[in-house]
């Protein structure tokens, strides 16, 4: 499998789940299917659902939360997947995912709060977070509009998630965003400095 493929093989898996989610809403044995197995939760945990851990981290039921995490997998990931490769790309998509579905479901415990996540937010974030270390002078537009440095670009969203996870819920599983952060950081520092990775 070559870097490319890897890259598009992962936005086409989250496009299949996300069409899968779209048909669910005309079927509800599908509803209770994807429920069950594309929803990240303490509950689901504890019935031994332990895949959800990473099926949770390809799934979207919501069309637009879908193009934004596309977007930025494809971002982020289009030059990181040429610097990892195929297989080692996966494997960081993959642990920054669980790691992400962790942090989720650890915010549930702490806050008892019922609600399950989706997305690949948290993958992307350990991702975005890799980006950030492997190019350090790369400029990226923060809301499309103002250029700054890679880092401190991203450094800029996992402090709004910072702030999100300490203030009243709004919906949005910070935890997970910040567990996958915390994934790219240490995995991105690896490399640096086992490979001396070093790019532009």
């Amino acid at each position: 499998m070559t870097p490319k493929q890897a890259l598009w093989g992962l936005i086409s898996l989250n496009v299949l789940v996300h069409f899968a989610w779209l048909a669910s809403l005309q079927d509800d044995a599908l509803a209770t299917f994807m429920d069950e197995n594309f929803l990240v939760s303490f509950a689901h945990l504890a019935h031994f659902r332990i895949w959800t851990l990473v099926t949770s981290e390809i799934s979207h039921a919501d069309t637009s939360h879908l193009l934004f995490n596309m977007i930025a997998l494809w971002v982020f990931g289009r030059d990181t997947v040429e610097i990892l490769g195929a297989r080692r790309f996966l494997t960081l998509y993959v642990i920054g995912g669980v790691l992400a579905s962790v942090g989720h479901v650890l915010v549930q415990i702490a806050t008892l709060s019922p609600s399950p996540a989706l997305g690949a937010s948290g993958a992307v974030m350990a991702i975005s977070v890799v980006f950030a270390v492997l190019f350090p002078s790369r400029r990226l537009f923060v809301m499309g509009a103002i250029p700054a440095p890679a880092p401190i670009a991203v450094a800029g969203y996992v402090l709004l998630d910072l702030i999100g996870l300490a203030g009243k819920s709004d919906g949005i599983a910070h935890g997970a965003h910040l567990g996958g952060a915390l994934y790219g950081l240490l995995y991105g520092l690896y490399l640096r400095r086992r490979y001396e990775v070093r790019t532009s």
